[in-house]
């Protein structure tokens, strides 16, 4: 196998006599055991008159089998071992995964692999996962996604298996006259699920379960271990499913273009990545491109190519464009600027510099991968290993072996306009159509011929478009800075009125890369809701003014980001090392010369609106949360306030907004990776030079609300939805924000440990209240919490909210009579997450600047919190509880819709 140099794993592949493909590795510093099976089976293999049945099958198997006949068995000893399982279904494979503690793994390991042998399929499991994918189905009728995807089903090849209902609902899940569901089921499971078919791939951290692994999945049934599942042969599209120009109403504001080149199956050409080459130079937004020549025109916000639906016979090669309101009254000339630039690209190869840019940096990526969790990568390659031959399983998604003009040309054969398919998605369309299953309004008509025609016979305008310059970031040599430090945690390099900045030396991941964090409290900032919409705006314009002359920067393995915050706006840089300080000056320096241009302002300003508009049609738990948050942070509005207060504003007082708010402003950066102390002074002293216009101020203090005790506030909002939704949150600390104080903490954390498998079989298997359940830890400010949640297309909320109090009255005498092995397991697997270590730099970056904006300066809130659960005992965990719900919710917040 091609394995990368920073890669310390070890690799055992082998294939087992029933044809099950498994791949072993060893990962020493591994924190869990991981597995994951992928089956070739799919949506793709539902009957024709039973759609669903892949993803019915995927929740039947964990509802019990010969062995373990207890539905949810492996859960449940996952979840008390530190672990986590799940499981999904798409169109040509399905996937199960677990990951779990060391000690536990060989146990679980059996579980696993009995979901796959001699499964029970009882009628009382049919009904409730009939029920369980019903709500899953109802809960996304609103759902766009689900929506267009609907209208593409419909509009491709009825005969290709893409076309059919994929999800499954309570009427095609049912008994069939003279057809039980049941006796259907064991045969599709008979069918598909053959060991021949399967790929799995275990990451641990020694040998010791190699042999037990090999003998339980030998166990996996198979009646040809030589066979593979029978070659789609029918084509997505039919010819008069090509030329189509589709028009689709969503739900929400969108204003999306999607031009589509139906293509045959590539896998075979991922040594080349011509596909992906291809999509880099349409998708280009530097000067010269076509997104480029677009913008400048006013026509779209933003141009993606290259993604789109795949499977073992077909490709869809996508340019998606986010249009303007001036956009969408002007498609031809879209359309028209589209084929001209691919005229181009047809008249005129990509200089070789482009390529070998690109091949370059995928080269980088592989050579310096950071480690990953082992629940990630036994996911990642157990696929990985349904597309790639043995050799390119860790290598095949980076490989690029060349340049082929041969392959080149076959491949732009496929953008002509015969081979298109047009998709406008906007709530300003005319349709006469709706789609089965999500009620989609859409309308589909073929395309002028004499459209066709003309754009296919546009001449390349070489003077408009240009290929990309080489990129002057990947002139420098990538290397790894010597280690000079082996302190594991950022020192302060400076600390004076209104700026701190932290340096930590990257010693754990030895990879050429960094990442800094510059945060700005603006106290002008957060004075009311129309300062805070303004500032969300000047982060949007920001970002847009810096697209096009950063652009090269992102495609050298360089990220950037400016977000606002509740205390005022933070500027993010991440990736390659070594020239990631000059784009941070250059970005720094640009904050205080935007001077937007009328057109944009009002563009990105309407765009905004739109999308906080667009969160009334988000489920109703997600916008309960919303709520949730606004109420209890004083800097905290909700998008209708926001989106309320920037339709009141113009483009006068957002620059006099910005002038007073970019005068005065506390400073605290973090800056770690791939450099040394003295390359981090240097940092320190030009972005001091860059920001000194500032003046030094005091930090914005964040507060929440705080919960009396003995009282419940109640919030409800009404949502324009067929479902109704309800949570309840417990807050601890009095609201104390950025206490040092961890016994409360690693109670909550404890407790959410036990709450979340029993809310989940309460709420969902139990009382089959919805899909959308759930339970956690939800710290704010620093300020420990819990929340419980459910949405039900069923129940009012009314029901919902008292359905959440009886779970967890209920609770409070489930964690009483808890048997003590239970807890135990429960308390070691809260602390071994605790103990987790991050597997790459930039989530170790991530903690550390939480760490920074929690005032956990020593960076060890962590290490106290374990030594507080170490000393939990079940009684006073459960009299605790009590304490706050006695019999009932004492200090909390109800929130529902109505």
């Amino acid at each position: 196998m091609n394995v990368s140099q920073n890669d310390k794993n070890s690799y055992q592949h082998v294939t087992l006599d029933n044809g099950l493909r498994l791949l072993y590795v060893v990962d020493e510093d591994a924190s869990k055991s991981a597995c994951s099976l992928v089956v070739n089976t799919g949506s793709f293999d539902d009957p024709r008159d039973r759609p669903g049945f892949a993803h019915f099958i995927e929740h039947l198997l964990f509802n019990g089998n010969e062995k373990f006949p207890e539905p949810n068995a492996i859960n449940d000893y996952v979840a008390k071992h530190g672990g986590h399982c799940n499981a999904w279904t798409a169109t040509e494979h399905s996937n199960f995964f677990f990951d779990i503690n060391h000690n536990a793994f060989g146990v679980a390991l059996d579980y696993f692999v009995h979901l796959f042998i001699n499964p029970s399929f009882s009628e009382t499991a049919i009904s409730r996962e009939q029920e369980a994918i019903h709500a899953e189905y109802k809960l996304k009728l609103r759902d766009d996604t689900r929506r267009i995807q609907q209208v593409h089903k419909e509009t491709c090849n009825p005969e290709h298996p893409f076309n059919k209902f994929s999800v499954g609902n309570r009427q095609t899940l049912s008994n069939l006259p003279g057809r039980p569901v049941q006796d259907e089921l064991k045969v599709f499971w008979e069918t598909n699920y053959q060991a021949q078919y399967m790929t799995v791939c275990v990451v641990t951290h020694s040998n010791e379960f190699y042999e037990p692994t090999k003998r339980l999945f030998s166990l996996l049934p198979s009646t040809n271990p030589l066979q593979n599942k029978p070659a789609i042969k029918t084509d997505l599209y039919r010819k008069q499913d090509l030329a189509q120009f589709i028009c689709i109403k969503p739900v929400k504001e969108l204003h999306k273009l999607n031009i589509t080149f139906a293509m045959p199956s590539v896998n075979q050409l991922y040594n080349s990545k011509i596909i992906s080459f291809i999509a880099h130079l349409i998708g280009h937004e530097g000067t010269g491109s076509l997104a480029d020549n677009l913008k400048q025109q006013g026509l779209i916000n933003s141009l993606g190519a290259g993604h789109g639906i795949s499977g073992q016979n077909f490709k869809d090669f996508n340019i998606s464009l986010e249009l303007t309101e001036l956009g969408e009254q002007q498609l031809d000339l879209i359309l028209t600027q589209v084929f001209s630039y691919l005229k181009f690209m047809k008249s005129e190869y990509p200089p070789d510099y482009l390529y070998s840019e690109q091949q370059r940096l995928a080269r980088t990526s592989f050579e310096f991968q950071e480690p990953t969790k082992p629940s990630k990568l036994a996911n990642a390659l157990s696929l990985s290993m349904q597309h790639y031959p043995q050799e390119d399983v860790l290598y095949g998604e980076y490989r690029m072996d060349g340049f082929d003009e041969a392959l080149w040309n076959q491949v732009m054969t496929y953008f002509t306009a015969q081979n298109m398919r047009v998709t406008l998605v906007s709530q300003n369309t005319k349709t006469d159509k709706e789609a089965h299953w999500y009620h989609t309004p859409y309308s589909a008509q073929p395309i002028d011929a004499s459209v066709l025609s003309e754009l296919n016979n546009l001449t390349p305008n070489t003077g408009t478009f240009a290929y990309p310059a080489p990129n002057p970031y990947l002139k420098n040599a990538i290397t790894v800075e010597s280690a000079e430090s082996k302190s594991i945690t950022p020192q302060c390099i400076e600390s004076s009125r209104g700026w701190q900045l932290w340096f930590k030396q990257d010693i754990e991941y030895r990879v050429p890369k960094g990442n800094i964090y510059v945060g700005f409290d603006l106290p002008k900032a957060v004075m009311n809701n129309r300062r805070q919409a303004a500032m969300r705006l000047f982060c949007e314009l920001f970002l847009d003014s810096v697209s096009e002359t950063h652009y090269h920067a992102e495609t050298a393995g360089l990220n950037y980001n400016l977000y606002a915050h509740s205390g005022g706006i933070t500027l993010y840089t991440s990736g390659l090392s070594n020239n990631q300080p000059e784009l941070l000056y250059t970005l720094a320096s640009h904050l205080f010369k935007l001077k937007p241009m009328r057109s944009r302002f009002e563009e990105l300003k309407r765009q905004l609106v739109k999308h906080w508009r667009n969160t009334e049609s988000n489920k109703p738990i997600s916008q309960l949360f919303s709520l949730l948050n606004a109420h209890l942070m004083d800097s905290v509005a909700t998008a209708c306030q926001l989106a309320d207060e920037l339709e009141k504003l113009n483009l006068s007082e957002f620059n006099e907004i910005i002038k007073d708010v970019l005068t005065e402003a506390y400073v605290e950066s973090l800056v770690y990776g791939n450099w040394t102390s003295t390359q981090a002074e240097v940092i320190n002293q030009t972005l001091k030079e860059v920001l000194s216009s500032l003046t030094p101020c005091s930090e914005v203090p964040r507060t929440i609300k705080t919960i009396p005790e003995q009282v419940v506030f109640q919030l409800s909002k009404e949502i324009d939805h067929q479902d109704s939704a309800a949570l309840l949150y417990l807050q601890g600390l009095n609201g104390q924000v950025n206490s040092s104080d961890c016994t409360e903490k690693a109670y909550f954390i404890l407790l959410s440990q036990i709450l979340a498998p029993f809310s989940f079989n309460y709420l969902r298997t139990d009382r089959q209240l919805g899909y959308m359940v759930g339970s956690g830890y939800m710290p704010i400010c620093n300020v420990p919490g819990l929340v419980v949640y459910v949405q039900s297309h069923d129940y009012t909320s009314d029901q919902l909210i008292s359905e959440l109090h009886h779970c967890l009255e209920i609770f409070v005498n489930e964690l009483k009579s808890l048997a003590k092995e239970d807890f135990e397991k429960h308390k070691q697997a809260v602390i071994n997450q605790y103990k987790e270590q991050a597997t790459s730099l930039s989530q170790h970056c991530q903690q550390l600047w939480v760490s920074i904006g929690n005032k956990d300066y020593k960076f060890n809130q962590k290490e106290e919190i374990v030594k507080e659960l170490e000393l939990i005992k079940h009684e006073e965990l459960s009299s605790w509880f009590a304490g706050h719900f006695n019999p009932n919710l004492q200090k909390g917040i109800e929130v529902n819709s109505r």
